[in-house]
């Protein structure tokens, strides 16, 4: 299930369900990880990790955002893009977003989204809806607040805080818009990522195994049942 990502299949071979049946029309659901975290705690390290080394397709919450920021001619500053969010769940529900991640994983092919992986939910709602609706499993990412600092300004993205004092007062304004504490609170695994990128591969490795074997035992315990 959790195996390093292969090659496509032969073109040549036949799929015996079809390929344009989707997900709602078939008894099957994909494997899927939210990943929740921290200004720069490497959310998105961790997601790119589950796609280069299991597979994983990747879907990007702020991708949704950052396209109605366009829509609107917005500049997808963090600030702008917060504010944007906040909006959205009030005009249209708190699920609004939420909603388009889950909407693409069960209408899209099943053979190309089998193990999917969700960068950047926020919120209680989205955590909730991602375990009711898909059986999502929820990894934490946290790193020292000075590293994740350090992070952010080298990235250099648009919005991002220039001082240690407006990055955390950044980050206190994101957690009480968003509810991050109670969010945290509900994840499956956690990574410190304080440390070095193969120290964070390998804590990855660790929850994908942990998984594997906790899979193995409810398909065992399933199969008895039967009997």
């Amino acid at each position: 299930m959790f195996c390093k990502s292969k090659k496509k299949r032969n073109k040549n071979k036949k799929d015996k369900r079809g390929k344009g049946k989707m997900l709602q029309k078939l008894n099957f659901r994909p494997f899927v990880i939210g990943v929740i975290g921290t200004i720069a705690s490497g959310k998105d390290s961790v997601s790119n990790y589950l796609v280069k080394r299991y597979g994983f397709k990747k879907i990007v919450m702020s991708n949704f955002l950052r396209a109605e920021a366009r829509k609107r001619k917005i500049k997808p500053t963090r600030d702008n893009l917060r504010k944007l969010q906040a909006e959205l769940r009030k005009n249209f529900g708190e699920d609004y977003l939420v909603n388009k991640a889950i909407e693409m994983i069960k209408t899209k092919d099943h053979m190309s989204m089998r193990n999917v992986v969700i960068d950047g939910l926020r919120t209680t709602v989205d955590v909730e809806l991602v375990k009711k609706e898909l059986e999502a499993k929820i990894i934490l990412v946290d790193a020292d607040p000075f590293v994740r600092f350090m992070r952010a300004k080298k990235r250099g993205r648009k919005g991002d805080s220039t001082t240690y004092e407006q990055f955390l007062h950044q980050e206190a304004i994101e957690s009480a818009t968003f509810n991050f504490h109670k969010t945290f609170k509900m994840a499956d695994f956690k990574i410190d990522n304080s440390g070095s990128l193969e120290e964070m591969e390998k804590q990855v490795d660790k929850i994908m195994k942990e998984m594997r074997k906790k899979k193995e035992k409810e398909k065992v315990k399933k199969e008895k049942s039967k009997r």
